[in-house]
């Protein structure tokens, strides 16, 4: 499944999606969560930009660590 959202100025959007990568310290799959961001269009300008390739993959363990932090920090 994968979630895709927009900031509120309509710059950004990014998409979350759960995916699978492969350990090779251990050789086998391991869950992941992969996040993408990208410009919503070639229209943005020059300061908004952001790399062609940004993507983060990050283990399940580490996103439910982040959760954890986020939903301490905006409470």
């Amino acid at each position: 499944m994968t979630l895709t959202t927009l900031d509120k100025n309509f710059l950004y959007s990014i998409a979350i999606e759960k995916a699978q990568w492969h350990n090779r310290d251990e050789g086998k799959l391991e869950d992941c969560i992969s996040f993408e961001l990208n410009n919503i269009d070639d229209d943005v300008p020059d300061h908004a930009k952001i790399p062609v390739e940004t993507t983060f993959i990050m283990s399940i363990e580490d996103a439910k660590y982040l959760k954890s932090f986020l939903e301490v920090a905006l409470n």
